[in-house]
């Protein structure tokens, strides 16, 4: 049992504790009570500078909805005129242009909103300003609402939105007319439009009406293009336009024909005849970087992507709402077709589509008339591909004979490489030190020939001694090149001329020896794209 010395010690020390807690509680009250009697400073009653003496202006848009409207507003819609439940309308899968709306001004089209079952490219909207006979807007019903390539996906854009899946559609550029607006949606020759008679479409066209005609108009347009292939060496035209305007975007679908990353292509815009902007990559005037991924923003976005292999589709679009870009007399949008691997521009064969949209004084002249979409027709991954005039492919002659130093697991093989060899493929040798290969060269008739050969160049490859039928022909050709050390480890073919080199009717045999290498180079391996034959003075017999 605890002593009774013990148990006196811990009530003092109880008592101690108490006693220091007690104190430290009568100072705290005491600050508070202080604390009251000393007079806080008051705040003064918040109250507006004087305003300008000036009429009042303001900059919040809200307060628009304030003002009165000097406007008329109502709807053309798809509602049943009998009163049923089925608010549609049917469009004929022949073609011929079936009218939404016709609309007497000086008015503007304010919204549209549609959807119906399908893809973005099952229906194409046009629209006619102030009674003219040709369209100022042209294009298939997806691609104008924002996404390319017949592919339903949302966004979520200032002038355009697409939800429920991208299947319901809405536009909200201001579309300005005098005399009259007349719009037409038509069917194409999609593959689900092919096995059915009618497109089942939904949709209502929001308008204003004005008292009198608009003095300052600029007619609102927007055309859709496509080229399949893109050709080689040139850019691809996104949009073009003559007059007086401002263009205000563009929306761009793509395809590939060439695996890995498409876009090292520069936007190129022409301002009345004078190159006005140059840019630094596809993704890039897209206000994106490193690529693409799946996103929308206000001004711009990617609806649509699939990958970066071969037949992957793509949609894009750059809304120019707050830097439009005005052009008095003409307008070109290009771009460049640049497949990373390649170190060379406008070598891709990808497929392209646009829909540009601008605003202009009058009517833009007609162009040719949509009729048919190349996207809706069946797909063919290696249209486009190319090959040297009057080229013999290496991959497609005959090996007769090869020596390696690395064994003889080092038979020549055949390697596919895209976009800049002469039918995407190339005959490929490791000599490993020392060694030749073989090949057999078919000629119709004899005589002296010069002998164009294109051999790839690499890092790693060698100097290549050609022989004909034994005889040693030119000197050794360096087919070492030092590149980026990127991704474009091998470049395009380099030709190599050869001439008054005798060759026989029948197999001619072509030796090539790498037993040697430039210094810098890192192997001794040899790549031949193809060989072109051209026969020199009067042809025998």
């Amino acid at each position: 049992m605890m002593k009774r010395r013990e148990r006196l010690y811990l009530v003092i020390l109880i008592a101690g504790m108490m006693i220091v807690l007690l104190m430290s509680f009568a100072r705290d009250r005491q600050r508070e009570i202080l604390s009251l009697k000393t007079p806080r400073p008051v705040p003064p009653k918040p109250e507006p500078v004087p305003p300008p003496p000036e009429a009042m202006q303001t900059l919040n848009p809200m307060m628009i909805l304030s003002k009165s409207q000097n406007y008329s507003a109502s709807r053309v819609s798809s509602y049943h005129k009998q009163g049923g439940p089925r608010d549609n309308v049917w469009i004929p899968t022949d073609g011929k242009e079936f009218t939404l709306a016709d609309i007497s001004g000086p008015g503007a089209i304010t919204h549209i909103w549609t959807t119906h079952r399908g893809g973005g490219r099952d229906l194409i909207i046009r629209m006619y300003w102030d009674r003219s006979k040709h369209p100022s807007v042209e294009a298939p019903i997806g691609d104008f609402f924002g996404v390319a390539m017949g592919i339903n996906a949302p966004l979520n854009s200032l002038p355009i939105q697409a939800s429920s899946e991208g299947r319901a559609r809405n536009c909200w550029w201001y579309m300005p007319f005098n005399k009259s607006a007349h719009i037409t949606v038509s069917a194409t020759r999609s593959e689900e439009n092919l096995s059915r008679e009618t497109v089942s479409m939904y949709f209502y066209i929001d308008y204003h009406i004005y008292s009198k005609p608009i003095k300052d108009i600029h007619y609102f347009h927007a055309r859709f293009r496509e080229i399949d292939p893109a050709e080689r060496g040139r850019t691809v035209t996104l949009v073009e336009a003559e007059g007086n305007g401002h263009f205000v975007g563009v929306v761009m679908g793509h395809r590939a024909r060439t695996p890995g990353w498409f876009g090292e292509g520069d936007d190129i815009i022409t301002v009345d005849g004078k190159v006005s902007f140059v840019g630094t990559g596809t993704e890039d005037y897209f206000c994106d970087a490193w690529g693409f991924r799946i996103f929308s923003d206000l001004y711009h976005g990617v609806p649509a992507l699939e990958g970066r292999e071969v037949s992957d589709r793509l949609s894009v679009y750059r809304f120019h709402i707050l830097d439009p870009i005005p052009f008095r007399k003409s307008f070109t949008f290009e771009i460049e077709h640049w497949p990373w691997i390649s170190p060379w521009p406008n070598t891709g064969r990808d497929y392209f589509s646009s829909v540009g949209f601008w605003y202009q004084k009058k009517i833009h002249k007609s162009w040719p008339r949509l009729k048919r979409i190349i996207s809706n027709e069946p797909w063919d991954p290696y249209k486009g591909r190319w090959h040297v005039e009057g080229s013999l492919e290496a991959e497609d002659l005959g090996i007769s004979e090869f020596q390696s130093k690395t064994g003889k697991s080092a038979r020549p093989k055949v390697q596919h490489l895209m976009p800049n060899l002469s039918g995407d493929h190339m005959l490929v040798f490791d000599s490993g030190g020392k060694g030749i290969f073989s090949l057999s060269v078919p000629v119709k008739k004899s005589g002296k020939y010069t002998i164009k050969i294109y051999f790839v160049r690499a890092p790693d490859y060698g100097n290549v001694q050609l022989s004909v039928n034994s005889l040693p022909v030119g000197d050794p050709v360096d087919t070492f090149l030092k590149t980026d050390d990127l991704t474009r480890p091998i470049w395009p073919p380099k030709e190599f001329v050869f001439p008054a080199v005798p060759l026989h009717e029948g197999m001619n045999i072509f030796t090539f020896s790498i037993d040697s290498k430039n210094s810098e180079s890192e192997g001794y391996k040899a790549g031949i794209d193809c060989l072109v034959l051209e026969k020199e003075g009067k042809t025998e017999g």
